[in-house]
């Protein structure tokens, strides 16, 4: 039972990990489809950051680029 509890907070905390990044992304004009929470890996919350376009992808580079 403690296993399932720890399993269910690792996925609570990839969720508000993902949403986080989503809604970050989103403040500069990017969509990430299908980012979202993913099973615990190692015992850490994981998230899949998921496929996008290369278009989309190079603009995302460019982006931090001209900010870094």
């Amino acid at each position: 039972m403690h296993q399932r509890r720890t399993g269910t907070s690792r996925l609570v905390e990839a969720a508000d990990a993902a949403r986080e990044l989503a809604d970050a992304l989103a403040l500069a004009g990017f969509t990430f489809p299908s980012l979202r929470a993913d099973q615990p890996v190692l015992d850490r919350a994981h998230v899949q950051l998921g496929g996008a376009s290369a278009e989309l992808v190079r603009q995302l580079a460019a982006w931090i680029r001209e900010r870094a």
